[in-house]
């Protein structure tokens, strides 16, 4: 059924492209023209995507050049070229659509989501207002979940998990409970549901591009295509009944629990009528937008430190311990305190990132650049992050992964948060830039901060025997993903104190 399905989404397209490649006017492409020249050239970008990358490089310089992709054609642009869609504002670069256009959340999820989102402003103002009131919820259901994946079996040192798998699944966990609380997040049933979700979306939204943009047509493949691999049916049916008796039970008490669901409840506009549907898929686009990158930022930061040296992780730890008996205890100050776990992360954000490119936006009409250049309207833009990540005159050894890099600059130049792990300046872009610069990043990286130091201080874990540095990432069609299949060793660490974890 699933061959079938594919075959029908994919030899239309194929056929498309040989007629038709559709390559941006005045601007120079990778590869040869015409549609056979699109269709080996995307093949080769899908497999292949830093060559590609760094072959447009070689070729144009610091000109605009458009990548076949695909799904559809990929204009970069340059760091000279970043001001210009960072300063956007949507009206020809347009930020928003080119984030429905790469989900096609009209179809795989509803066109509300982004229509009138007011999820994002909940999660601006609400959750980064009260980061710290999340902090025991967070703290507790990581300590939980912790004990229970990383428990051995009997009669071995150790536990051997795929890292990758098992960081999204206890993440998906530990997410929900701050999202809907403890009734639902400790259902496994629900959890794999949201990861299997998480996977087919990236999956199928990809593939919708394949689809003729005919009414009706992309969402009834969706429909078909999700109820064989996972969609948003199968976690809906455990939030949108909770939603509704939310609903209800709000009409006769103002006694409510303490999670996002919650927030977002109390934030619906007034011109809005509450939907038990409609919310609950917000509660979703929430999860997906927290769980998909968080999960890979862990994953990455996990095989990091296992290949740092013994005292480089007990650096760490100590680090840890000293601040939570100077802060008395885990608050949003201690967290702030965890410098050196933040710069590992800011490292791995730098290094490894989720992607090749950022400050992606779509033209809306015609887009001219400072230098004259003409991006034709209807086109996805984006900028190469290795112009700003890797640039040797920023970042000494650029392409060295040095987990205290951050934390020794915060040290030589004051306390401030300009080396932070949620700081976004020019030379740092994985949340993006401006006026759409991730409005999760900082309850993100309360998360990771608890379940890292978490495991720092309570478990040991190291790469398997005879592996002297962490397997390379994964990268498909310009996406960076840790290394999906591979494992790394836990065990339980002694030291604890008065009966807890430390």
């Amino acid at each position: 059924m699933i061959l079938v399905l594919l075959a029908i989404i994919v030899i239309p397209f194929i056929l498309y492209r040989l007629v038709h490649d559709g390559a941006p006017e005045g601007i120079p492409r990778i590869g040869k023209g015409g549609g056979l020249g699109y269709l080996l050239t995307a093949i080769r970008f899908a497999i292949r995507s830093e060559e590609v990358i760094d072959e447009g490089n070689r070729i144009f310089g610091g000109r605009p050049y458009a990548i076949p992709t695909l799904t559809r054609w990929l204009i970069v642009l340059s760091a000279e070229h970043m001001e210009t869609l960072r300063s956007s504002n949507d009206s020809v670069f347009n930020e928003p659509i080119f984030v429905n256009e790469f989900l096609q959340l009209d179809h795989t999820m509803n066109n509300m989501v982004q229509r009138m989102p007011f999820q994002v402003t909940v999660v601006r103002n609400e959750l980064t207002k009260g980061i710290a009131n999340f902090i025991p919820g967070v703290l507790d259901e990581s300590t939980l979940a912790m004990k229970e994946t990383f428990h051995p079996p009997s009669g071995s040192e150790y536990i051997s998990l795929p890292v990758f798998h098992t960081m999204v699944y206890m993440f998906g966990r530990i997410s929900s409970r701050a999202t809907i609380g403890t009734e639902i997040c400790r259902n496994k049933d629900f959890v794999h549901s949201l990861v299997s979700f998480m996977a087919s979306l990236v999956i199928y939204s990809r593939l919708l591009h394949w689809i003729p943009d005919v009414p009706g047509l992309r969402s009834l493949v969706y429909f078909i295509a999700s109820t064989i691999g996972g969609g948003p049916k199968q976690p809906l049916a455990f939030i949108k009944p909770y939603v509704a008796r939310r609903l209800e039970e709000r009409k006769l008490s103002d006694d409510h629990p303490f999670n996002i669901t919650e927030a977002l409840l109390d934030n619906v506009p007034p011109e809005v009528v509450p939907d038990a549907g409609d919310l609950a898929m917000r509660i979703l686009y929430l999860n997906f937008g927290g769980l998909y990158p968080t999960s890979i930022y862990l994953a990455q930061t996990l095989f990091e430190m296992a290949q740092m040296p013994t005292e480089d992780v007990d650096s760490v730890r100590d680090e840890i311990k000293a601040v939570l008996e100077q802060e008395g205890g885990w608050t949003k100050s201690a967290l702030d305190k965890f410098r050196k776990i933040d710069s590992i992360l800011r490292e791995v954000g730098r290094v490894h990132g989720l992607s090749f490119f950022g400050l992606g936006r779509i033209t809306i009409e015609d887009g001219k650049l400072p230098d004259g250049a003409v991006i034709p309207s209807g086109y996805q833009v984006v900028v190469n992050l290795k112009h700003f990540h890797l640039d040797p005159q920023v970042y000494t050894d650029a392409h060295i992964f040095d987990p205290f890099r951050f934390s020794k600059l915060r040290e030589s130049e004051g306390e401030g948060v300009k080396y932070g792990f949620t700081t976004v300046d020019n030379h740092f872009l994985p949340f993006g830039a401006g006026r759409h610069a991730c409005p999760g990043r900082f309850f993100a990286s309360m998360q990771l901060k608890i379940m890292i130091a978490i495991i720092l201080l309570n478990y040991e874990f190291k790469l398997p025997d005879g592996q002297v540095a962490r397997p390379k990432d994964v990268v498909l069609d310009g996406l960076v993903l840790p290394p999906i299949k591979e494992h790394l060793l836990f065990k339980p660490r002694l030291e604890k104190t008065e009966g807890r974890f430390v």
